[in-house]
């Protein structure tokens, strides 16, 4: 080392720099193709991995929709005004039973389940009859004790089921009396495997690996790559992370999706030497690059280092420190020439620059303060949801069903009222968020005026503009109910279907009004989300033709009328 320091320091100036400037220069040129082919190689690697997961997540929606289906299908039933009679014995004798399923409930059965072929039973367990009504409802004395009974007893929703040793797939929800409070019943239905899974291990090619698991852990559904696995090395893979592990030995790429009807996860693998990347022309021209720069670097160190004095080569490892980087570096000249004046401009280039990288970083900042600004607000109803459905539980436990009913009838409000962000929603969804809004207010008010429900069954399959009902209802209630003098208050929800239209009737027999405030609800917002908001947004969709007629009567009573088209 002394030997080498020494020569160094006896070698001429020309040398040094040679010396200085192989150093300095090749190495980090060298570092450079390095990494730019392995970034290169990442980068092709990271454009596979979303190409994968693009495919992943498309072939997941596609699972998920039959189960959005079944899924469709049991709400239609379980809140089905008939269902809730027959499953809750509310029915005056055993011909009104027979005459119910074979009119309604049967051939509804029927049609369905020939037109999704991944239906294969449907069966209602009633906790209020002995015996078999028809061909679906069965006592529930045989299963009532069965995990899967009670825990659909518990949910509020479409819960999925598996049972591998049967190969047993099979969805249940619970069924409520007339009330909507008293437990009836399970709605059972039986889903074809085969169906439901089928074509999966076609979508992909090459050496993979597809598995879908419950919320528990446990297998739902293997491809044939992955029903080779043992179970440890299933839960080895269901427990790491997306991106890059090891197994056996190996390495694999690994992403999944979630599917949200049923809470269930996709995954999919494969091993990393599956996936073919092509670097050969990358390290080609990263080659090229890094020995082109080499040859330029050496022809400018020949030619230069004739020439360059002191003061430039001290410039040049300044230039070097701020090129890696570092701004904090002192670049002053006490000389008055060419070089001096040259050094001074480059320092105040670099304030420049150093002033420029701290405004970007500031506005990073600012961003990613907005981006979470955003978040918060995305993840606030969810955070709402969760909530009311703990105070919903809280309440059960001690016995608190006023509560209950109260957590319950918000969370259905505001699920319904957000509804995702989408402009149109189910008639079905429409009438659950008014229910749930009049249980609110007839608990507020102390029960002090009675709802009357005239829905025809046929509409509930059509759309709507979203959140129509609900301000309407809250004038009936606030300005005809409330101001009512004398006895006791009765709002009547009609909902029927015409050749070409739906027509939606709130009427109350509250106090009334003069024809001139009924065209100042429709001209004004009344400083809250009024009747004009809703006439705007139907006619903004539908058409001038269609939107809301007001009938009343001071004295005895507002009848509204929302027209729109089927859809």
């Amino acid at each position: 080392m002394k030997r080498l320091i020494a020569y160094f320091r006896n070698s001429t100036v020309r040398k040094k720099l040679i010396i200085t400037y192989l150093v300095v220069t090749i190495v980090p040129i060298l570092a450079l193709g390095i990494y730019a082919y392995q970034s290169s190689k990442e980068y092709l690697k990271k454009q596979l991995m979303i190409g994968m997961t693009h495919t992943v997540s498309q072939t997941a929606l596609n699972v998920d929709q039959k189960m959005e289906k079944a899924g469709d299908f049991i709400s239609f039933m379980v809140f089905n005004p008939i269902v809730k009679k027959v499953a809750g014995s509310e029915l005056p004798d055993f011909l009104s039973y027979t005459k119910e399923l074979n009119d309604n409930i049967e051939p509804t059965i029927w049609y369905y389940i020939n037109i999704n072929r991944e239906l294969k039973d449907v069966l209602f367990y009633s906790d209020y009859t002995g015996k078999q009504i028809g061909n679906f409802i069965y006592p529930s004395d045989n299963v009532r004790h069965a995990s899967w009974y009670e825990e659909s007893r518990k949910a509020n929703k479409t819960q999925w089921f598996y049972e591998p040793e049967q190969q047993l797939l099979f969805a249940t929800h619970n069924i409520q009396k007339s009330d909507n409070i008293t437990f009836a019943g399970v709605l059972y239905v039986k889903i074809d495997y085969d169906k439901m899974f089928e074509k999966l291990d076609q979508v992909y090619e090459g050496d993979y690996g597809i598995l879908i698991t419950d919320s528990k852990g446990q297998t739902v559904y293997a491809g044939e790559r992955a029903s080779t696995l043992s179970n440890l090395e299933i839960q080895t893979i269901t427990g790491k992370a997306e991106g890059q592990f090891r197994m056996q030995g190996q390495e694999y790429m690994m992403t999944r999706s979630s599917l949200p009807s049923s809470g269930w996860t996709f995954t999919y693998f494969m091993p990393t030497a599956s996936m073919i990347v092509d670097t050969k022309d990358i390290l080609k021209a990263t080659a090229s690059v890094v020995l082109l720069c080499m040859v330029v670097l050496l022809f400018m160190i020949w030619l230069f280092s004739r020439t360059l004095v002191r003061p430039i080569h001290a410039l040049k490892k300044k230039i070097s420190i701020v090129e890696n980087g570092d701004f904090d570096v002192p670049i002053v000249s006490t000389a008055k020439d060419e070089i001096g004046e040259l050094t001074q401009s480059f320092a105040a280039m670099v304030k420049k620059v150093q002033d420029s990288i701290q405004d970007a970083v500031q506005a990073r900042m600012l961003e990613k303060e907005a981006e979470l600004s955003a978040l918060q607000a995305q993840i606030s109803p969810h955070f709402l949801y969760n909530t009311l459905s703990i105070m919903n539980w809280k309440a059960i436990q001690i016995d608190a069903m006023d509560i209950s009913k109260v957590a319950n009838s918000l969370s259905k409000f505001y699920r319904t009222s957000l509804n995702k962000g989408q402009q149109l929603t189910h008639i079905q969804d429409e009438i659950t968020n008014i229910r749930a809004y009049l249980d609110i207010q007839l608990i507020m008010h102390d029960h002090e005026f009675d709802v009357v429900y005239d829905i025809e069954a046929g509409v509930y399959e059509f759309d709507t503009v979203n959140f129509i009902l609900q301000p309407i209802v809250e004038n009936a209630v606030i300005h005809g109910l409330d101001e009512k003098e004398d006895g006791r208050g009765v709002l009547h929800i009609e909902v029927r279907e015409e050749a070409d239209s739906i027509h939606f009737i709130v009427a109350d027999n509250g106090k009334g009004m003069e024809a001139a405030r009924q065209v100042d609800l429709l001209a004004s917002d009344n400083g809250g989300y009024g009747l004009r908001n809703v006439q705007e947004r139907i006619q903004l969709h539908y058409g001038s033709e269609f939107g809301i007629r007001i009938e009343s009567e001071a004295g005895v009573g507002t009848k509204v009328h929302v027209v729109i088209p089927k859809v």
